[in-house]
């Protein structure tokens, strides 16, 4: 783009900019925030920086006008899968209402396809790898007067190989995590793994982690600006068991009240941790991917049946939170080994399932070895496999829908305490009754997760009196579950909402509570009794309160 002199006494704005996937409490920009925080330190007269959240939903147009009120110098993106396009229409717009802009760009996108993006035309330079030092360097030389052309060429992919070198963002002052409704929290980078689809052990050897010192530093600010959720950048944080142990201990200790989402590997849990995880608020992860061996294999991973097993038992001895990952279209895999993998992780009674298509990301093993497999897949972000010689693209359609049907009955539709209750009703295997919910929802709609439910499981059962108990189950433990979560987010004691049963829900939790769970037998012990109940939040519980016709029209 030409030579770009810079006038030394002229202190220059750079806009950080941080496009996410939806307003969300993972929507932090971290990433920008490290990018700022090194820049701070490096050229505190010669640049001020500012970040800036944007959002997927928005049009390039809006998000330009956000930045150009900015007034900036420079513009740089952090690109991923799901903002490349947009970044790029945002660059277009920039570069018609502000030509002399400059824009820059770094991220797993950037690291992964330097040339692809800079043949694109929109990016003056572009940062590929851990962008800390290299931004340093980079911008440094902009100061300089030191062309655009000379600086990409003096460019390479690197990696920060001691993390205590760098600054941190929440410590000062680069990121206020009081200003988001959650936050991340990177402790590691790297990865001992080679998974072939992952991008993250890639380019680099071993695991880097963030000390201890300013692991807990960290820590205390986020429990004294009042964080309330905290999502663990570290996709394999049991690895080293001692200091997961450490950190888990200071958390109970130091910041009791946040909730933290931790990824995990199940080869690394053992009953100490279980305990200590059980032992705060946390939500685990683990990446089961598929249950059969032979096809982990395939992408350089692998599964011991019996051993996953007895470690997710431990967690859920020990009452931990956890979810399993599945991808479907893996190479070698079918539609039938996919319900096969869906089968065995909701055996194992997951608080959630989170299932994705495969993604053949550009830097991974997986996009070098995608022809030798067949696979076909989008040659643009997000890069979705479309098909393979084992998994047709009707397989690929069939399998969307089976995931959104699990996610919706399974996991929006608070399914844990009486999921497996039911399929043992049903005598199905939870792919088949997904199977059946997929169907079902061709022909039925509804915003309200619980009612749509509650009329797809009074259609699954012949005898009314079952079908009665059944659906007042999903009733009450959907209704709770959404006021529970509700009150998570808005002031103690303002959750309540209307229910109707069936029969007596009081009496029908007494039932469960004793350990009668066969629907026939519920329904033979309980009389019908259609009623109307007020379902509230008390000091962290639900409560019941049976509503007379007079209570309920003035509700």
């Amino acid at each position: 783009m030409g030579l770009r002199m810079i006038e030394q006494d002229v202190r220059m704005n750079l806009v950080l900019v941080a496009i996410h996937l939806e307003p969300s409490p993972r929507s932090v920009p971290l990433g920008p925030a490290m990018l700022a925080s090194v820049l701070k330190r490096a050229h505190p007269e010669a640049i001020q920086t500012r970040i800036l959240d944007l959002f997927l939903q928005q049009s390039a147009e809006a998000c330009a006008e956000q930045i150009i009120a900015l007034n900036p110098h420079w513009v740089g993106f952090s690109i991923y899968v799901w903002n490349r396009a947009l970044s790029r229409a945002i660059a277009r717009v920039l570069r018609l209402r502000n030509p002399s802009i400059l824009l820059f760009a770094g991220g797993s996108e950037a690291t992964a396809d330097p040339a692809g993006m800079l043949s694109e035309g929109w990016l003056d330079l572009v940062l590929p790898g851990e962008g800390e030092e290299l931004i340093v360097e980079a911008l440094g030389s902009l100061l300089k007067g030191i062309s655009v052309e000379e600086i990409q060429r003096s460019i390479s992919p690197g990696f920060v190989k001691d993390l205590a070198t760098l600054p941190s963002p929440y410590l000062d002052g680069s990121l206020d995590p009081s200003a988001y409704p959650g936050m991340l929290w990177e402790l590691s980078r790297g990865c001992p793994f080679r998974c072939d689809f992952c991008f993250e052990s890639r380019g680099t050897s071993g695991i880097r982690r963030v000390p201890m010192d300013r692991v807990k530093a960290e820590l205390l600010h986020f429990e004294a600006c009042g964080v309330s959720q905290v999502f663990v950048l570290d996709p394999t944080f049991n690895f080293d068991q001692r200091q997961a142990k450490a950190i888990l201990r200071l958390i109970a200790e130091q910041a009791p009240a946040i909730h933290f989402f931790f990824e995990l590997r199940s080869e690394f849990i053992d009953a100490e941790l279980a305990r200590l995880f059980a032992a705060i608020r946390c939500t685990l992860q683990i990446g089961l991917q598929s249950a059969d061996d032979a096809v982990l294999r395939r992408i350089s991973r692998s599964i011991d049946r019996s051993d996953f097993e007895a470690k997710v038992l431990l967690l859920h001895q020990a009452g931990a939170t956890y979810g399993f990952d599945l991808i479907y279209g893996l190479p070698g895999d079918t539609l039938e080994g996919f319900h096969a993998s869906l089968d065995f992780a909701l055996g194992l009674a997951p608080n959630h399932l989170d299932i994705f298509p495969l993604s053949v990301l550009p830097g991974t093993r997986l996009h070098d070895t995608a022809p030798d497999f067949g696979l076909r897949h989008q040659e643009d972000s997000p890069y979705t496999v479309i098909a393979s010689p084992t998994f047709t693209q009707a397989d690929m359609g069939a399998a969307a829908r089976m995931a959104r049907a699990c996610d919706l009955m399974y996991n929006q539709g608070k399914a844990v305490p009486w999921f497996a209750m039911l399929l043992e009703a049903l005598a199905l295997t939870p792919s088949e009754l997904f199977g059946r919910f997929a169907d079902f929802l061709d022909t039925h709609a509804d915003a309200d997760t619980t009612a749509l439910q509650v009329a797809f499981f009074a259609s699954c059962f012949p005898d009314p009196a079952v079908a009665g108990v059944a659906t007042d189950i999903v009733t009450y433990f959907g209704r709770s579950g959404a006021l529970l979560e509700a009150e998570a987010l808005d002031p103690p004691g303002t959750q309540s909402c209307l229910a109707t049963f069936h029969h007596d829900p009081l009496v029908l939790l007494e039932h469960l509570e004793a350990g009668i769970t066969e629907l026939e037998h519920l329904a033979e012990a309980l009389p019908e009794r259609t009623c109307q109940a007020r379902l509230f939040v008390e000091d962290g519980e639900v409560l019941l309160q049976i509503l007379n016709p007079d209570e309920i029209r003035f509700e």
